[in-house]
């Protein structure tokens, strides 16, 4: 704090700024000009990043997303860029810019659309000043340059649409070319993405793969899901609560599903190391490597980096090594699995739920009319066939996503023999355009690029422990309106049902320090690189999470408590403190 006393300026006082999130130029207003407001999508909105990426990640996230939307939107070039978005990449995050949705949504209707993935986030919302924040200027996209593409967009989309229905009518017939596509698309990852390809046709043809997936091949499932999600709400209502609760076990504990699925197959893992392996995963992770492991760890290696290879921490992000690229990762999450009991391991947790939601369908098909009890059947069928596709095409994208690492760090090996850069993964530091011009322009100065690429993601580095979920232009962080609460207990939004009490375990990294049996898992958000945490965790508290983000999906297929949506939990909670997880109430005593 500055003073001015007789012509003089004073310092007052000084201390830390713990609150201090650092915005690029390009979103900054200069003081005392209307403030824009930003959303971080990248927290919860399928990417679950507590981190700044990467610049080639950015850029790749922002190729990808103008190949996808291209068949639908043809050229718009004004959508990704700040300004005139409704998303876009800058600051080595992915945002929504709010000022310009407000232009068509409400603060409430904003808030309704991100609830199930950010509760908090949600609240926030609710909250906020329209008029303070609605942009001055209508957006372009809503004067005629959007108009125009209307048109095209409704017929595009009406395609996946019918897709849909069919599935949702004919579901037995659906799931038999969704598993066809699904191979399909796994084969061709290996046998039509040629590695040796340039390094433009070679993100060509991964972009166009990519495309054809994600709208042609996953929607349809996924719709038919989501369809009889809503169905099982529709038919039973808002009645009696337990009803709600069978209804709520309907959605759970399906075979398939790939997140639980991974946490099966490291616990698989976790049986076959030895307890003096357990202490040097490095040594282990080498011995794989060269095929000195013991013959039953290595053969459940290579079924698991077969199957979730493409997976890990921060996997949105291409910089990021996934467990096929570094297996000590996935054998530092499997060595922590070995204290599981056996009437806890996630194979006997998905028995149990997958029994539960059979026996909850048996009971509310007791309890109902002809009508609703033909209704029933035809939800329980949907998501007992499609329940499994909720996670499907995201682990696809990855198993893209690994071929094209794979890729920029072969060029990174090609440039470094040639003296370009220091290392491979030094290209993950570089904007995609400097990439690719670098075959053709030799004397493109890489090692240059790579530095003034680099200092905002240093400066975040240094600054930010987590990102704020809505931040406007001049870096005001928003937060929900206190909740009331009796002392000694937080509250937040109820996720998974049941109760249990343990001691905390304050993680902000999933490697960070181990989860042990009984602990209570507290996070700021999590990816499907924590999974194999839940298994141990008595119960899950995550500050970024809603009813369809990844940690509450795994929580429940686990059958553990959890509660989201409670602001700065990580520094309202400490490391061993005792606490008790109500994940029925959403409430958190302590």
């Amino acid at each position: 704090e500055w003073a001015f006393s007789r012509g003089r300026l004073c310092l007052l006082q000084a201390r830390p700024v713990t609150g201090y999130v650092p915005l690029p130029p390009e979103l900054q207003t200069e003081p005392g000009k209307r403030r824009r407001l930003y959303g971080d999508s990248a927290l919860s909105s399928g990417l679950t990043i507590n981190a700044p990426i990467s610049t080639l990640g950015l850029d790749w996230m922002a190729f990808v997303a103008k190949a996808l939307f291209r068949p639908y939107l043809g050229s718009f070039d004004f959508t990704l860029e700040p300004r005139h978005s409704i998303w876009f990449f800058a600051g080595h995050r992915m945002y929504q810019d709010l000022s310009n949705t407000l232009w068509i949504a409400s603060p409430k209707q904003l808030a309704k659309g991100v609830a199930e993935s950010d509760a908090l986030m949600a609240e926030t919302l609710l909250a906020l000043d329209r008029k303070r924040y609605r942009a001055e200027k209508r957006p372009l996209w809503l004067g005629w340059a959007g108009a125009k593409k209307l048109p095209r967009l409704v017929w595009r989309l009406s395609g996946p649409g019918w897709q849909t229905l069919r599935a949702v009518i004919f579901p037995q017939s659906e799931k038999a070319r969704h598993l066809r596509a699904t191979k399909a698309f796994r084969d061709a990852i290996t046998t039509q993405l040629d590695q040796k390809l340039p390094l433009v046709a070679f993100i060509e043809k991964a972009t166009q793969l990519l495309a054809t997936r994600v709208f042609h091949d996953a929607i349809p499932a996924l719709g038919a899901y989501l369809s009889a999600h809503s169905l099982v709400d529709r038919i039973v209502g808002k009645g009696r609560p337990d009803r709600l609760a069978r209804a709520q076990k309907l959605k759970l504990g399906f075979k398939g599903n790939v997140v639980a699925e991974m946490g099966i197959a490291l616990h698989r893992l976790s049986r076959q190391i030895a307890p003096e392996d357990a202490k040097d995963l490095a040594g282990l992770a080498q011995r794989l490597a060269d095929g000195g492991a013991p013959s039953g760890l290595s053969g459940a290696w290579q079924r698991f980096a077969k199957d979730f290879g493409c997976r890990g921490p921060n996997e949105m992000d291409l910089a990021e090594p996934r467990f096929g690229d570094r297996p000590s990762l996935a054998l530092g999450l499997a060595a922590q699995m070995k204290a599981t009991p056996a009437d806890r391991s996630p194979e006997r947790l998905q028995e149990r739920i997958i029994a539960e939601r059979h026996a909850a369908y048996q009971t509310l098909a007791s309890e109902f009319g002809p009508l609703r009890r033909a209704l029933l059947r035809r939800a329980h069928r949907l998501l007992d066939l499609f329940g499994e596709t909720r996670d499907t095409p995201k682990h696809q994208c990855l198993a893209m996503y690994h071929a094209v690492r794979r890729r920029f760090v072969k060029e990174g090996e090609r440039l470094r023999d040639s003296g370009r850069i220091d290392k491979p993964e030094d290209v993950f530091d570089l904007p995609l355009a400097a990439l690719t011009r670098a075959a053709e322009e030799p004397d493109l100065d890489l090692r240059s690029l790579r530095q003034t690429s680099n200092v905002f993601k240093k400066q975040l580095q240094s600054n930010v422990r987590s990102f704020p979920g809505v931040i406007d232009s001049r870096g005001r962080i928003l937060r929900p309106p206190a909740r009331p609460a009796e002392p000694g207990t937080l509250v937040g939004t109820p996720i998974s049902s049941g109760r249990a009490s343990g001691p905390a375990k304050v993680l902000r990294a999933h490697d960070e320090k181990p989860v042990e049996p009984g602990d209570i898992l507290v996070a700021y958000t999590t990816d499907p690189g924590w999974t194999p945490l839940f298994v141990n965790a008595a119960a899950v508290i995550l500050e970024v999470g809603g009813v369809l983000q990844h940690g509450a999906v795994v929580a429940r297929e686990y059958g553990k408590p959890c509660v989201a949506g409670i602001d700065r939990v990580t520094e309202r909670l400490e490391d061993g403190q005792l606490v008790e997880v109500d994940g029925s109430s959403g409430i958190v005593r302590t």
